[in-house]
């Protein structure tokens, strides 16, 4: 038996930790197909491009990780075909942090076949430091949506 999900605004969305290691720096930035030592893989190139003491991950690593929020929150059948995720970055996430995507549902926007459910998303390290805001959102199925006051 299938089950359904109502989205309202306000609800809070399961969230997601990831722990960022220089290993899995080097994994994602070399499936994108990245060669050679950049700001993201190398401590000396870090430190001539960045200023910074260590490596930094990327932007699009935190992206990934935030499609994974939603996708885990809407399921793959409505996320890969209407969802998307934007993020604007504060500070940088290192090699040892661990961060945490949180999100609550901030609006519902109706459309003809269903409506676009926006998600606010926040991103903390160990720290409690924010470093990335942003939103997602995903179209879904009109069942989905509590009934029109």
């Amino acid at each position: 038996m299938a089950m359904t999900t109502t989205y309202r605004v306000g609800d809070e969305i399961p969230s997601l930790s990831k722990a960022i290691t220089q290993e899995g720096i080097n994994f994602f930035e070399k499936s994108g197909g990245a060669e050679g030592p950049s700001q993201f893989t190398d401590e000396a190139t870090a430190q001539g491009v960045l200023g910074t003491r260590g490596t930094v991950a990327s932007g699009r690593m935190s992206v990934t990780f935030g499609a994974e929020l939603l996708r885990r929150y809407f399921g793959p059948k409505y996320y890969n075909r209407g969802g998307m995720v934007e993020f604007r970055f504060l500070r940088p996430s290192r090699p040892g942090d661990t961060v945490t995507f949180t999100g609550k549902v901030t609006a519902i926007d109706r459309t003809v076949d269903g409506a676009r459910v926006i998600i606010g998303v926040t991103v903390t390290n160990q720290k409690g430091d924010v470093t990335a805001v942003g939103s997602g959102s995903c179209i879904v199925p009109s069942l989905s949506l509590p009934p029109e006051e």
